[in-house]
């Protein structure tokens, strides 16, 4: 859509243009009346400012037409489809915890706003934990109960849990 600010220079030329110049007919009793009338004059062209003006005004016209984002976030899953977060909570993740928390909280706020379920599941948690699907406010439970933990992990296994829940959600979006 923004190719169509490449067509201002033919508006500009455009709104330069002025109609022909009227032919005149030799009416008599015009002659009084011109003398009476005040004669109302047509410029030769516009003013420079009332075609800026206008340039200015198609110019928004054609941004506007383009779709401008000014505050971009990731889309979230449509209504009906689910939310999956597998979220790393092994020793190494301590240092940048806040943050994974941080991220998912969003991401769980947006969900239930959509009224999206939630399939959430950590990575050092027991291999019979339940990963959901929940709604927004039991993953926001479960999210913030969760800690880092010293202990190894088996990331294969989760996935593996991951993905046999969505195949019951067909459509969702996975966030790891």
């Amino acid at each position: 859509v923004l190719w169509g600010l490449l067509a201002l220079p033919v508006i500009w030329w455009l709104l330069r243009l002025t109609p022909p110049k009227p032919q005149t007919e030799i009416f008599p009793p015009l002659k009084i009346l011109a003398r009476v009338l005040k004669r109302e004059e047509t410029p030769q062209q516009s003013p420079w400012w009332l075609t800026l003006l206008r340039l200015l005004m198609a110019a928004l016209i054609v941004a506007a037409l383009a779709d401008p984002v000014f505050n971009p976030r990731e889309k979230l899953p449509a209504e009906g489809a689910a939310l999956a977060l597998v979220i790393d909570n092994d020793w190494a993740s301590a240092a940048d915890w806040g943050k994974r928390v941080a991220t998912a909280e969003r991401l769980i706020n947006d969900a239930g706003s959509n009224g999206v379920p939630v399939v959430i599941a950590f990575t050092a948690e027991k291999a019979n934990a339940e990963i959901g699907p929940f709604d927004a406010a039991a993953a926001l439970d479960r999210l913030r109960a969760a800690k880092p933990r010293p202990i190894p992990t088996d990331r294969p296994a989760v996935y593996a849990r991951v993905a046999g829940v969505l195949e019951t959600l067909p459509g969702a979006s996975v966030a790891v």
